[in-house]
């Protein structure tokens, strides 16, 4: 088993004697799926943590189970990251409809929640191009996309996080990810409505800026009308960070953008022209 795995492992192990009940809970559940393994006659590996862990999964959040999936689902968070690839795509029809079920079943327990998006990340993460064509890889990660918008900060980052790693680890050979377009869409429709909710805007545009990745085409001119015209909604911070956005998309816009498009978007940046006693926006104007 890998060292580092290992250690993790270790430190759960240790909890049974804490004061908490949260961390007294994960320690007992990797204690009693490793005494199965070794009544099993297995290995102490991934693949067999896995299993047993999975097994337990799909028990709790199964009809009319009232035990908190929340231990498990964490001890899993820790796990899936070194399960191998080949287990996590044969296993992926299985995998996303179990934890589809705990996210429903997350929606007021932040703990269980973000264990839910690490465990979703790995899954998604260990995906090929085939797998993205499901409908349901797609849809589970529009759930990521809308959890980055959510009120909770621990939750949002968490999200974040996730979706922004996957977006920038696209399956080869793809150089944009199967998931560009449904981010795409999903930024303009909240940039849409930033009039009137522009804390998700916020939100959904520290997502795209720290996210590294190429853009689809086909709405890469949209994205960018979308995003220029915050700053003439006059709300503080929107514009100043939409131009900090704007500055992340171009870096990687080198298949996005023609010859076209870039003299338009150059012309329409240069009419948004900040104050210039605004030291922050021009800055940010400047960048671009």
């Amino acid at each position: 088993m890998d060292s580092g795995l290992e250690l993790q492992l270790q430190k759960l192990r240790d909890q049974i004697g804490c004061k908490e009940a949260h961390q007294q809970q994960h320690a007992a559940i990797l204690l009693a799926v490793e005494e199965t393994i070794k009544e099993q006659g297995a290995t102490a590996e991934p693949a067999g943590y896995f299993a047993a862990l999975m097994t337990l999964l799909e028990q709790q959040v199964g009809a009319g189970s009232r035990a908190s999936p929340g231990a498990v689902t964490y001890v899993l968070s820790v796990i899936l990251p070194h399960v191998s690839a080949g287990v996590l795509r044969a296993k992926f029809t299985t995998m996303m409809a179990v934890l589809s079920q705990s996210l429903d079943l997350a929606s007021a327990d932040v703990a269980l929640l973000r264990s839910v998006i690490a465990c979703l990340e790995a899954v998604l993460l260990a995906q090929d191009a085939a797998s993205w064509r499901q409908a349901v890889a797609l849809g589970t990660f529009k759930s990521l996309l809308q959890l980055s918008t959510d009120s909770k900060p621990k939750i949002r980052k968490r999200a974040q996080e996730a979706a922004s790693l996957l977006l920038a680890r696209p399956p080869p050979p793809a150089a944009i990810h199967p998931a560009a377009q449904t981010t795409a869409r999903f930024v303009l429709d909240v940039l849409a409505n930033a009039k009137t909710d522009s804390q998700a805007a916020i939100h959904i545009m520290q997502l795209v800026r720290q996210t590294q990745m190429v853009w689809p085409p086909s709405e890469f001119g949209d994205l960018c009308a979308a995003l220029m015209q915050l700053p003439r909604l006059n709300v503080p911070f929107l514009g100043t960070l939409s131009f900090q956005v704007l500055e992340t998309m171009f870096a990687n816009a080198s298949e996005s953008l023609d010859e076209d498009q870039f003299r338009d978007i150059l012309i329409a940046a240069i009419d948004l022209k900040p104050s210039i006693g605004d030291s922050l926006a021009s800055d940010a104007w400047l960048r671009i």
